[in-house]
């Protein structure tokens, strides 16, 4: 058998077209298992090329498993077992809300920031100042509870902001919510119950499924989750955004609050678990206490992140945990290592301490104060039939129709006109209430007044107000 290689000439070495040519006849099928190939010399001479361009390629071959030398004998075919393409499968979507971001125009995301306003200039000081060769420590593993200096600088900015007590040793420092709650899935396990508001966090019930965990949602009223259906539970954690309920925007009041946590405080496996998401934005009065502010038996779990306050890309989070479940974390902290580099915690660490990230924090709120007050005026124009709820926290609102028109045709019509909005309905589970229904989220953080003005224009003529 001989073989000839169709060179290119297009910069590649020879041995690697006569390597690949090779590799693809036997991947083909073409050469077969025991099929014994040109000696190296009658291959060169056949090709034109030295012999130790062929011995090249052959020794290529060889290493990755597709020929073998044979002594006194000669290159052979090894057996190789033909790849099994699988048959892809698009995961069914249940909502059918689609999605081509080329088509969209405005964007009414719940989820973005004004990155107009993002803190540049401090970050690049803080920067010069962090990244010096005089602190041995940013070459070094970072702690497995985080950077001292950020956990010390968090105790103060949560006393002061929200009202929590705890001890940098308390504080865990996280790559994300979704990192956090994997911290606590091997602090318990997985037979623990999650019992998560229904609307739902969506990113929290995805993570608490994925791991294993039973996932009980329960539904909230305008006071936010109702106690009487937890107490089917004695072994689980409770899931709550009660300073601003995510998406319907409620804020649990005190009765609500003190009902919950005696609750926890009835059954000793119970836990509850404070995601204080986004409570920073609240624009008609002061932020409210935290829960675990007023938590007297150690049963909150607090957990915050930077990905509103500063930027999603800041992918650092915080967990503040009760001194009993400290204990068992540090029997199990071994296995687990922190995934956010040093530098960015000193940097945080720092924007916090020198006070910048509190001034930062109220001018976001200021300029998002402003936007809410342009999209209220906006939403004037579209007169009666329109219910407004969740106007007053957070980054976005929720408008709700009664002229027919359903919350899908709401989204389908927004967005053959370039606008996106975002459905309700795939935060809850088991359907959506009566009372939700032609419901959707417009947020406002990262758009323009005339954005906001354009956008809702749209929507007005699309949906026939």
């Amino acid at each position: 058998m001989m073989i000839t290689v169709p060179f290119k000439n297009k910069g590649t070495f020879l041995y690697v077209e006569i390597y690949e040519f090779i590799k693809q006849e036997i991947t083909a099928g073409n050469i077969k298992y025991g099929e014994k190939l040109p000696s190296k010399r009658s291959l060169a001479n056949h090709l034109a090329v030295s012999v130790n361009t062929v011995d090249t390629a052959y020794s290529q071959l060889v290493a990755e498993g597709y020929i073998e030398a044979i002594a006194k004998k000669g290159f052979y075919i090894c057996e190789i077992d033909s790849y099994f393409l699988a048959e892809k499968k698009v995961a069914a979507n249940n909502k059918n809300f689609p999605i081509n971001s080329e088509l969209i125009n405005i964007d009414f995301s719940p989820n973005a920031i004004d990155q107009r306003i993002f803190p540049y200039e401090p970050f690049r000081k803080i920067f010069k100042s962090t990244f010096n060769e005089y602190d041995v420590s940013l070459l070094n593993k970072p702690d497995i509870q985080g950077d001292l200096g950020l956990r010390k600088a968090l105790v103060e900015l949560l006393y002061r902001s929200r009202g929590v007590r705890c001890h940098e040793n308390q504080i865990i420092i996280g790559s994300g919510t979704d990192h956090l709650l994997q911290i606590l899935d091997l602090i318990w396990g997985r037979n623990k119950a999650i019992i998560l508001e229904n609307p739902v966090y969506l990113k929290a019930f995805h993570i608490f499924e994925k791991m294993g965990n039973p996932v009980i949602s329960v539904d909230i009223d305008e006071k936010g989750i109702q106690i009487e259906p937890l107490k089917n539970y004695s072994d689980g954690a409770v899931y709550v955004t009660p300073s601003h309920q995510f998406p319907l925007g409620i804020s649990m009041p005190i009765d609500r609050r003190i009902k919950l946590l005696n609750y926890a405080n009835r059954e000793e496996a119970i836990y509850i678990i404070e995601d204080d998401y986004d409570s920073e934005f609240r624009y008609n009065e002061k932020p409210l206490p935290s829960l675990q502010s007023i938590d007297k038996n150690g049963k909150v779990i607090y957990i915050g992140t930077f990905s509103k306050s500063i930027a999603p890309s800041i992918r650092i989070s915080y967990m503040v945990l009760p001194e009993i479940l400290l204990k068992t974390y540090l029997a199990t902290a071994d296995e687990i290592s922190s995934p956010v580099s040093s530098l960015e915690q000193k940097m945080i660490a720092a924007f916090i301490s020198e006070g910048m990230f509190e001034k930062h924090v109220n001018k976001m709120r200021k300029v998002y104060k402003e936007k809410r007050i342009v999209l209220m005026n906006a939403l004037k124009q579209w007169g009666g039939g329109v219910k407004i709820t969740g106007e007053n926290a957070g980054h976005h609102l929720l408008v709700q129709l009664d002229n027919g028109l359903t919350e899908e045709a709401m989204y389908r019509r927004a967005m053959a006109q370039g606008v996106r909005v975002y459905p309700v309905s795939p935060y809850f589970i088991n359907g959506v209430p009566e009372r939700y229904k032609s419901m959707v989220l417009l947020g406002y953080a990262s758009l323009t007044d005339q954005e906001i003005f354009d956008g809702i224009g749209i929507l007005k003529k699309v949906w026939s107000l």
